[in-house]
């Protein structure tokens, strides 16, 4: 389903800065400003929107063979929108969920995930990760879709991170494979392409989802 983008603005003054540190801090104090009320609702939205995402394009959990479909997402950190009904619902779904690792020069590595699966404070970021095998941009020559995080995505697909490098380190690595990108913002996050400073190595998203639509956007889901 694609939706008009929104213009939502954090409260800036007009004209508002497009400085990334500006929107970082606008969006963070924003999140931080949720109670754990609206934190579950909002859960549910990405969780219900994802779902039919993948049942609209027919990304079901049987793939060849039978075998289950991968799916890389990631485990979300408290001022993220909550991925935990999500990545639940992909394994009760059948899909086989991967969660990234981080790793020395702000790399990633990937490890399988479901309920009751280990977890440990990373050594390089301020977030937990599963304990288990790690895999390589080698194992998205199987996985179909991604869900990346992000502070804001504008309509052009590019997306404002939390500032590691991490994400678009890998999605360079990425390039030709065939993985769909999709990122988990709220409404207001999903903002006019020109709205923050964009660099030369950010990479763009095919989707976007908020609790409420699904953005479909020119480079392709």
């Amino acid at each position: 389903m694609m939706t008009h983008p929104a213009s939502h603005r954090f409260g800036h003054p007009d004209p508002a800065p497009t400085d990334k540190a500006s929107w970082r801090r606008a969006i963070r104090q924003t999140r931080r400003s949720l109670d754990a009320a609206g934190r579950r609702a909002l859960a549910e939205g990405f969780r219900a929107q994802v779902m039919a995402a993948l049942a609209e394009r027919k990304l079901g959990a049987a793939g060849t063979g039978g075998a289950p479909r991968r799916i890389a997402a990631y485990l979300s950190a408290p001022d993220e929108p909550d991925t935990t009904l999500l990545l639940r619902q992909l394994v009760d779904a059948g899909y086989q969920v991967y969660l990234p690792v981080c790793e020395p020069g702000r790399a990633l590595s990937w490890t399988s995930w479901e309920p009751g699966t280990e977890l440990a404070p990373s050594r390089f970021a301020p977030v937990d990760e599963p304990v288990g095998e790690r895999h390589g941009p080698e194992l998205f020559a199987t996985i179909e879709l991604m869900f990346i995080p992000a502070l804001a995505v504008d309509s052009a697909g590019m997306r404002l991170g939390q500032g590691g490098g991490y994400y678009d380190r890998f999605l360079s690595l990425l390039d030709g494979r065939g993985t769909r990108i999709a990122a988990l913002v709220h409404d207001d996050e999903f903002v006019e392409a020109g709205s923050f400073e964009v660099d030369r190595h950010d990479r763009p998203v095919g989707l976007v989802i908020t609790p409420t639509a699904r953005h479909e956007l020119e480079n392709g889901f």
